[in-house]
């Protein structure tokens, strides 16, 4: 610690030196930087009792930005001529703008000069005013314990960047389907860039645009079909005024829209009781992802027909309709697929179809089910061979003539032995 009494001499340098102060803290204003600079820095003199003004110029819109604060230095030795009591090393904190800037280290020259340093990064907006310019540096009373004299810095750099974002119009699509995806390009640094590339996956395809200003932005397109996976890139690069490269890339999504589909399927048919009618058990189920609306089923007969309106996916409607016996069954179901709870314009429409015959009642076995035709008598049968009615006449003719010879030969015989 070092103890200044306060002499006459002293007190003359003391206003001195306050007079002096408007003119010290202007000679420590605001530095000029160069349209295509990457930092600026402002500065000034901390007097005692008086706040130190300076003026930032920074790009209007700005994101990647370092800023660090720092003071102390060489001009703790102004401090030996003013009366009161003050620290040889300099504050641990200072007070600019809204903030209470506490120092992060502190660093020694070669002369052992001392200064204080904190980064103020996510600061900067309450260091600031509320112009986004304008910088102060409150002052310090004598005998406060902070230090009576000191140089204060605030430097600013921001960074050369780029930002992209992508999207697709539209947004949801089956694969294959021809898609615009959209790139916005900003350029978030603090410089112009130029030469600036766009790469998109869509197609793919390659955009350029000449020269783009901080916090300006501007879109690309191209035209492609979809990715199977939906995924959409995008990558940018750009080139700084000293001609270093800042690149960039984002990623997007397409909706991938399933296809839908519809199955139709009829169960074992049974007769009922009386074997005259038959039920067909029908089954209308949807195995996609995709919810299915105005579903119908038409067909023959139209018992079999139903209107069945929303089925939701995996879902099973299963019912009977009675056909007669022997009646063929041929039916076909069609649904439109639904987006989000509606029907589009452009639904996909899906369809399928089923056919089957209701079976007739059994015979029992063993029993002949031939009608003989009409007007033809039926000959009994003893040897279980039917034969043909012209060749039965036949063999009867031919066995009367026999026995009508026979019959006429014993006549004869017999006369011959009567005489």
């Amino acid at each position: 610690m070092r103890t200044l009494t306060g002499a006459r001499s002293s007190s003359l340098l003391v206003c001195a030196l306050l007079l002096l102060a408007p003119w010290l803290v202007a000679a420590h204003g605001p530095a000029e930087h160069d349209r295509n600079a990457a930092s600026a820095t402002v500065g000034g003199v901390l007097v005692p009792g008086v706040n130190s003004i300076a003026e930032l110029r920074i790009p209007h819109e700005f994101r990647s930005v370092t800023a660090e604060l720092e003071w102390g230095d060489d001009a703790m030795g102004w401090c030996r001529f003013v009366p009161g009591v003050w620290p040889a090393d300099p504050a641990m904190a200072l007070h600019v703008g809204s903030e209470r800037i506490v120092a992060e280290r502190i660093t020694r020259d070669e002369h052992g000069n001392a200064t204080a340093h904190a980064d103020v990064s996510d600061r900067l907006p309450g260091i600031l005013a509320a112009d986004g310019r304008t910088v102060v540096v409150r002052g310090v009373a004598p005998g406060s314990g902070e230090p009576c004299w000191g140089k204060w810095r605030l430097r600013v750099s921001w960074h050369a960047a780029l930002e992209v974002r992508t999207s697709a119009q539209p947004s949801a699509a089956h694969p294959g389907d021809r898609i615009t995806q959209h790139a916005v390009i900003t350029n978030t640094g603090g410089v112009a860039l130029t030469r600036i590339e766009a790469e998109l996956g869509t197609g793919p395809c390659r955009r350029s645009v000449d020269r783009l200003e901080p916090g300006r932005s501007t879109e690309v397109s191209c035209d492609g079909a979809v990715p199977e996976d939906g995924g959409l890139t995008a990558r940018v690069r750009g080139t700084t005024p000293e001609g270093r490269r800042v690149a960039a890339e984002a990623t997007g999504h397409v909706e991938i829209l399933q296809e839908a589909q519809i199955a139709l399927s009829i169960g074992d048919i049974a007769l009922t009781e009386g074997a005259d009618a038959a039920l067909v058990p029908v089954m209308v189920h949807n195995p996609s992802s995709v919810p299915l609306q105005d579903v119908v089923v038409t067909g023959r007969p139209a018992s079999c027909g139903r209107e069945i309106g929303e089925l939701a996916p995996g879902r099973t409607i299963t019912y009977t309709c009675r056909v007669g016996a022997g009646e063929r069954v041929d039916l076909t179901v069609t649904a439109t697929a639904a987006s989000g709870g509606a029907v589009a314009d452009s639904a996909q429409a899906v369809r399928a179809t089923a056919h089957a015959v209701a079976p007739v009642a059994p015979t029992l076995p063993g029993v002949e089910t031939e009608v003989p035709p009409p007007g033809v008598p039926e000959l009994a049968e003893t040897s279980g061979v039917r034969e043909a009615p012209a060749r039965a006449a036949g063999i009867i003719a031919v066995l009367g003539v026999l026995v009508m010879t026979v019959s006429v030969g014993a006549l004869s015989s017999a006369t011959r032995i009567g005489r």
